[in-house]
């Protein structure tokens, strides 16, 4: 995951609000559109970000009473912690799977002009 990624994520509200609805139990995109106010598409489009940096897993596909699957997500993320220290930022990461970032501190560089 590039740091540029990682800063976005961070500090994206609707990316916050997912995190925090899939923290104890798993939910299904349209329960967190419902319950944590966010647009359909854009909880779609978030929930696919954090997927793929690994923050969100799909936890479970069921089947709805009407036939269709629906995917339920679980946040992956444990705690982060943010460190601001000789002019650089630093966020360390703990999730619950094994996961190359997790207990590293990972700078995120704006500096570079990205």
């Amino acid at each position: 995951m590039r740091e540029k990624d990682i800063s976005r994520l961070l500090t994206d509200e609707y990316a916050e609000r997912i995190l925090v609805a899939t923290q104890e139990n798993a939910r299904s995109v349209q329960e967190i559109s419902d319950k944590y106010d966010i647009p359909i598409a854009a909880c779609y489009r978030k929930i696919h970000e954090l997927e793929e940096a690994g923050f969100l897993k799909c936890a479970e596909i069921v089947t709805t009473p009407k036939g269709k699957t629906m995917k339920l997500y679980q946040s992956q993320l444990r705690s982060a912690v943010l460190m601001y220290q000789d002019g650089v930022f630093k966020v360390k990461f703990d999730f619950d799977n094994d996961r190359e970032l997790s207990g590293k501190w990972i700078e995120l560089n704006s500096s570079n002009g990205s």
